[in-house]
């Protein structure tokens, strides 16, 4: 954080996030998955987000390997609700996550005093 407000200032609200810095940030998955209740067949992905003062919308976007500038809608799989809530303490450095819960885990973003997440299982 360095000292900088970054949720509504360095990234702004209501817009595409490339949820990382440089190069889209990327998911790839050999099994396919349920997450927020939307199937994920097994590949790999770009992650994006836009981050919103009333809640967030994680992308999972069927174009990978491109510049996180380069957002292209068209190539989007899903558009999913995440659940968001306040951390204890700060978090200086973006984190992004999976973290084991029975059953399955959550896909998990940290950064700032902001906690977006959401389920993710192994479709069945």
């Amino acid at each position: 954080m360095r000292g900088r407000v970054i949720f509504g200032s360095v990234v702004p609200w209501n817009g595409v996030w490339r949820t990382g810095a440089n190069a889209a940030t990327t998911l790839e998955t050999s099994a396919d998955l349920i997450m927020g209740g939307a199937t994920i067949p097994a590949g790999q992905y770009s992650l994006w987000t836009i981050p919103a003062p009333s809640g967030w919308t994680l992308i999972v976007n069927r174009n990978t390997g491109q510049w996180g500038t380069d957002y292209d809608a068209k190539y989007d799989l899903a558009r999913l609700d995440m659940q968001v809530e306040r951390p204890a303490q700060p978090v200086e450095q973006l984190t992004i996550a999976i973290e084991p819960r029975d059953p399955g885990g959550v896909l998990k973003l940290e950064w700032e005093r902001t906690r977006a997440w959401i389920h993710i299982n192994r479709k069945p």
